[in-house]
């Protein structure tokens, strides 16, 4: 398999930049995870890809989540990316609906949502954008194109085994000195095929649609999988259902079994480890009362 990762470039006379992403070993790696109907995994697939693209589009020390909600024909869809480059995906249907398997029957219903999780000062920023659009790319780009940002273009390549995303982003042009030559390059990019995006190297595309103009590549970061699951993680997720939660699931259980929807690790939490939370819970609800009254 070969190595997955992210590369952008630089329109050195104009203000215009872009990325390119391929996902090829973690993006075996994630679907193999367990099995998804066709259209679900092509779904997941392009919005990890758009994912990576949106987040190494920004400067952030933290992560971007998005996710599709309100289907009819599924839960969730969910994909995460890092500023190092470290990704995970997974989706939740509920049972085998024949739309699982057309692509234009996931896309009918529902929105975007993306999250951007910054460490730096511990806040999540989020957008809502409506699905209005054929695919993943299609709703970035009329969202973009309706919104006050910079004018921003995708488009991403899927197949089974691997996909490749690029993107265009106008910078900031103070005195609008460069319009025309702005919406050259875009038009340029606009006549690239998916068939061209999956097939030709990134240097013969970069030769294909802008040739005329002095582009400037930055070096390849590579995209691993991993996932942020923990034991101490999964059970801080239990701890947070409450002493009474817990007691139920332990007078029906007994222990209890953790997958990750993500990569299919295994947390066993055993009677013993379940009433010890309980006990913990009990005493720091026991704390602030004894604030009180001293």
């Amino acid at each position: 398999m070969q190595a997955s990762f992210f590369q952008k470039f630089l329109f050195d006379k104009l203000p215009i930049k872009g990325s390119y992403v391929v996902l090829d070993d973690c993006w075996q790696i994630i679907k193999s995870q367990r099995e998804y109907p066709v259209a679900l995994q092509q779904l997941m697939g392009e919005l990890l890809t758009a994912n990576v693209l949106l987040t190494n589009n920004l400067k952030l020390d933290g992560k971007v989540i998005c996710q599709i909600q309100d289907n009819p024909h599924f839960n969730l869809v969910v994909s995460e990316c890092s500023n190092t480059g470290d990704v995970r995906a997974t989706a939740k249907y509920t049972a085998q609906d024949e739309a699982l398997l057309d692509y234009a029957s996931c896309l009918a219903a529902g929105r975007l949502v993306v999250s951007i999780d910054s460490k730096s000062d511990g806040q999540m920023y989020q957008s809502i954008i409506a699905f209005n659009g054929s695919s993943v790319s299609d709703i970035l780009n009329n969202y973009m194109s309706q919104s006050e940002q910079l004018k921003t273009w995708f488009m991403i390549a899927y197949s089974q085994n691997k996909i490749i995303g690029l993107m265009l982003q106008q910078l900031p042009d103070v005195h609008a000195m460069f319009n025309n030559e702005i919406e050259r390059v875009f038009m340029l990019a606009e006549t690239l095929t998916h068939h061209e995006l999956a097939t030709d190297k990134f240097e013969t595309l970069l030769y294909k649609l802008f040739n005329e103009d002095d582009v400037r590549v930055l070096p390849q970061h590579k995209v691993n999988f991993a996932c942020s699951c923990s034991h101490s993680r999964v059970a801080e997720v239990l701890r947070s259902l409450g002493a009474d939660e817990l007691k139920v699931i332990i007078a029906e259980q007994g222990s209890i079994k953790v997958d990750c929807d993500y990569c299919n690790a295994e947390y066993r939490f055993s009677e013993v480890e379940l009433e010890q939370f309980v006990m913990q819970l009990s005493v720091e609800e026991m704390l602030p009362i004894s604030e009180q009254i001293n």
